[in-house]
């Protein structure tokens, strides 16, 4: 990794299908109705379909029983330029799922095992051109920040910590990045004056209505291709009327159980 593109190419991913007891999945945010196993493992084969198309190799785990959150892969690990840090992850329901992601990512990335006591969930990191870009959440916690920052910085990133509000669940949750120099975030969540940093640096915002908050998480690809959530009209219209080509997924059987389009994968080529 390094360099503006990094996000952007991605050439292999690690998912994993859909729990059978995802109807026991943790819903507190997004969530509308109790989650459908059926109906989100047809959306995740869409999800999955998706990244291929945009010429991603993607390697597909089986699903947990015992653990009905295990889809939202993102949690599990963080890659950091030939590594992988391996969080506690910041729900004790979720200990466990690392297992197998660490098999799979060792075999290609160095690994760095989180300490005791230190918590973070990969959905509130966001790596962004040459920084990243980390949230202090209820599930990730100053010693796993503060870990995770010195991982970083040892392969040369810097990295802004935001304070992720109470609307919220993660950083990702209602921030992404499409293309190098832009941000998609929510409106009634991240605040301009906690991005005033990075718009005095030249950084692109756009800023999505609140109503839409869960459509601020997208998924950028090299040549401005961008994959977002399905039924999310101001957000489709921002982003194509900023050149980008969107491919929607469906996302309202994931949703149900707070999960976004980040949280079902981890890039690591």
């Amino acid at each position: 990794m390094g360099g503006e593109w990094s996000q952007r190419k991605r050439s292999r991913a690690v998912v994993r299908e859909i729990s059978p007891n995802f109807d026991q999945a943790l819903s507190s945010y997004f969530g509308t109705h109790t989650p459908n196993p059926n109906a989100a493992r047809d959306a995740h084969a869409d999800y999955v379909a998706a990244l291929r198309e945009h010429g991603v190799i993607v390697d597909v785990l089986p699903g947990l029983s015992e653990h009905p959150d295990c889809t939202f892969v993102e949690d599990a690990a963080i890659v950091v330029d030939g590594a992988v840090v391996i969080p506690h992850m910041g729900h004790p329901s979720r200990e466990g799922e690392q297992a197998v992601i660490r098999e799979v990512l060792g075999e290609h990335l160095e690994v760095m095992e989180m300490p005791q006591g230190a918590t973070m969930d990969g959905g509130d990191a966001i790596f962004f051109d040459d920084r990243y870009l980390l949230g202090l959440s209820k599930r990730t916690n100053a010693a796993g920040l503060a870990f995770f920052q010195q991982v970083a910085a040892s392969r040369g990133f810097d990295s802004t910590i935001f304070e992720v509000p109470e609307s919220t669940l993660h950083l990702t949750t209602i921030c992404s990045s499409p293309k190098p120099g832009m941000l998609v975030t929510a409106e009634g969540h991240l605040t301009p004056e906690q991005l005033s940093p990075l718009t005095d640096e030249g950084v692109e915002i756009l800023w999505v209505p609140n109503e839409e908050s869960y459509a601020a998480n997208v998924i950028g690809f090299e040549g401005d291709s961008v994959m977002i959530s399905s039924n999310y009209p101001e957000t489709k219209r921002a982003l194509e009327s900023a050149g980008f080509t969107t491919r929607s997924i469906d996302m309202e059987h994931i949703r149900a159980a707070d999960g976004s389009l980040t949280c079902c994968s981890i890039f690591y080529q």
